[in-house]
């Protein structure tokens, strides 16, 4: 029997249209985060326009990231996300990516290095800094002579990490020019290219020179990345001294990456608890990834960085900062207030001397320790044909108490296949979105699977892309307790990329001729 089949009307069109818009818009929803926490990326590439970033000195946007000194003398520069606050209840975990290049050394060595901060959430407007040595997070105070180049540390500073190439954040100096506490008396094997963390800003000791932004900010621990033998490392004790670590690395490098290439920082801060519920400041840990794809190195093995530092102010003037005298008096003891701020901000600065190189930071991302991680896939397909794309396969989301002693295990098997959602409007949107149209295709998720399925339209060319996010699983004890808690929103992943390109060859096309339907090779 013959068929007449009638040619859809535009208002048809337009309802199925509609129809696919408004289920990719209210698929599904999440419950907000409890912790009030939501991750953050970004490449920082042409990133002028980004509004929550913010950039002071010398530094710049540039397509490959921001760039924080040019490869010129007596340069500093710092960038700021200052449009974003993070809360500091479950810890933070940061990763960034930084070249250092070109330049000129002195004695040998380029300079000075970049740092990475952590700053009070509550303020709006941060200063950064001190330049040079300081690395825009440690204070410098000096003689009259030197007055202009006096300058408070950083604003609200609660924790600097330093990759410092030159070497000289960690040290104490006492001269004209230059007066700030750090580690002094000890013969380095290596004392260049050192990862240094600094403390919190301190509390104003007198008006000789110790004032508000004057004081605090000691030395941690610093670990040179050089070598193995003899004294590469220190880390301050409970008595205010400094003793030597013995940590010993998988492989040893130059902070300054000689040919080029970017190279990735990994910072986790684990809350360090000491109950089931209370906790005191954070383990810190730092790894380095020096090759692409390569296994990242161990440099700090979780530091415990706890509320309460004692240590010593030990760069003070005999009299006052306020004469023209060089005269050093007695070192004084302190105990640092370093109480981690309810939220946090971070930031990046850099600075050069006479010995000066490049400095750029690219690809921040932000999430909490144990997040999920949603990795990138590639496929291709043929022109209109469906794809089907296992995008779990290389994810990872976390099981087990967040311990440092035994760390939760990673695993795709891990993952919430009902949390899944495609491109989200924003960090608090809580809709889950199954499904998207674009004009390359559409694109849509089965939770039962796990898998993915493009199907092309007719006009699609070339590549086409999607971003999506998973989370883990909560898990609560008898009472209701949370005890693993990553199906929290806040554990949500950054966003992994899906990617397909359009294959030009080895297609198999249906053939139609009057006779009957065969495959054809394209």
């Amino acid at each position: 029997m013959k068929k007449n089949f009638k040619r859809p009307s535009l208002m048809s069109l337009v309802f199925v249209l509609l129809t696919h818009f408004v289920y990719a818009q209210t698929d599904s929803t999440e419950v907000a985060s409890i912790y009030g926490f939501y991750s953050y990326s970004s490449s920082l590439m042409n990133a002028s326009s980004a509004p929550e970033l913010a950039i002071q000195g010398n530094a710049s946007y540039t397509s490959t990231g921001v760039q924080l000194t040019p490869a010129t003398a007596g340069q500093f520069g710092g960038l700021f996300i200052n449009g974003r606050t993070f809360t500091s209840v479950n810890g933070l975990h940061v990763e960034f990516e930084y070249d250092m290049k070109n330049g000129t050394p002195l004695s040998g060595t380029y300079g000075d290095g970049l740092s990475f901060f952590l700053y009070d959430g509550a303020v709006t407007s941060p200063t950064i800094g001190s330049p040079g040595a300081g690395l825009g997070y440690a204070y410098n105070r000096t003689k009259d002579t030197y007055a202009p180049q006096r300058k408070a540390g950083l604003t609200g500073g609660y924790l600097g990490i330093a990759l410092d190439e030159f070497g000289n954040f960690k040290s104490k100096r006492f001269q004209g020019e230059s007066r700030v506490n750090g580690i002094a008396g000890v013969t380095w094997s290596q004392a260049t290219s050192h990862v240094s963390l600094r403390g919190a800003r301190g509390a104003a000791i007198n008006t000789t020179g110790l004032g508000a932004g004057f004081t605090g900010y000691p030395v941690l621990v610093t670990r040179s990345t050089l070598s193995n033998s003899g004294t590469v490392g220190s880390v301050l004790q409970t008595d205010r001294s400094y003793a030597a670590t013995s940590n010993t690395l998988s492989s040893v490098f130059d902070l300054r990456n000689n040919a080029g290439e970017f190279r990735k920082v990994y910072l986790d801060l684990i809350p360090h608890f000491t109950g089931p519920t209370t906790t005191d400041g954070f383990d810190i840990k730092v790894d380095i990834q020096t090759a692409q794809n390569g296994t990242p190195i161990n440099i700090i093995n979780y530091y415990h960085y706890k509320s309460s530092v004692p240590y010593s102010e030990n760069a003070n003037p005999q009299v006052t900062d306020f004469n023209n005298l060089d005269v050093e008096g007695p070192a004084t003891n302190q105990t640092l207030n370093a109480t981690v701020p309810s939220v946090l901000k971070l930031g990046f600065a850099a600075s050069t001397g006479a010995a000066f190189q490049q400095h750029i930071i690219r690809n921040v991302k932000l999430t909490l320790p144990y997040a999920a991680v949603a990795n990138d896939d590639v496929t291709s397909t043929c022109k209109l044909q469906p794809v089907n794309i296992p995008v779990f396969s290389n994810d990872i989301a976390y099981k087990g108490p967040i311990s440092i002693t035994t760390p939760p295990t990673g695993s795709n098997a891990n993952i919430d296949y009902s949390t899944f959602s495609f491109t989200k409007n924003s960090d608090t949107d809580l809709t889950l979105y199954r499904k998207k149209v674009t004009a390359q295709g559409t694109w849509t998720y089965n939770k039962s699977t796990g898998i993915v399925t493009f199907n092309p339209s007719s006009g699609f060319t070339g590549t086409a892309t999607m971003t999506y996010t998973i989370k883990g699983k909560t898990v609560k004890d008898s009472s209701g307790n949370i005890i693993e808690p990553y199906g929290d929103t806040a554990y949500r992943s950054v966003p992994g990329t899906i990617t397909v390109n359009l294959k030009t060859t080895g297609c198999i096309y249906s053939v139609v001729s009057n006779r009957m339907v065969t495959q054809g090779v394209k």
